[in-house]
């Protein structure tokens, strides 16, 4: 397996890491509300792993169930926004772009939710943008 293969990320106090041996599968750029209040930004970037190449290493993260069809992780000692999982795209593991350590190698493909975008958030790339979900996966989260 090549350097290029492998993805490490953590927490800010360093106490959850993780480590992908694969490409990603995608990336996304969420607007809801809910990935807003999870990260206190105005938008949330996930990558999304292939769940057989990926695992959390040292402590593991908290989870809390944002909804019936979710769950998002969290770090119980400092409090960093980790990731999520949806019980329908249980063949990955869904982690927040900016808790890579390097997330400059990963690429997003759209931006979802932005019928919930915040007024004065908007990015001048030229991604596909969706109201709801994607079509690209069969989230309902």
């Amino acid at each position: 397996m090549s350097d290029s293969q492998i993805f490490e990320g953590g927490c800010l106090c360093g106490s959850v890491r993780f480590r992908a041996t694969s490409q990603p599968v995608r990336g996304v750029i969420c607007h809801c509300g809910m990935c807003r209040r999870h990260s206190g930004a105005p938008a949330l970037a996930f990558v999304h792993f292939p769940a057989e190449s990926f695992a959390w290493l040292g402590s593991q993260p908290s989870w809390y169930r944002s909804s019936r069809f979710a769950e998002r992780a969290f770090c119980s000692s400092c409090g960093s926004t980790l990731g999520m999982r949806e019980e329908v795209l249980g063949d990955r593991v869904q982690v927040c772009v900016g808790s890579l350590d390097e997330p400059g190698r990963v690429q997003v493909q759209d931006h979802v939710w932005t019928s919930s975008r915040v007024p004065w958030f908007d990015t001048s790339d030229h991604l596909p943008r969706f109201p709801k979900s994607s079509t690209a996966v069969p989230s309902r989260a």
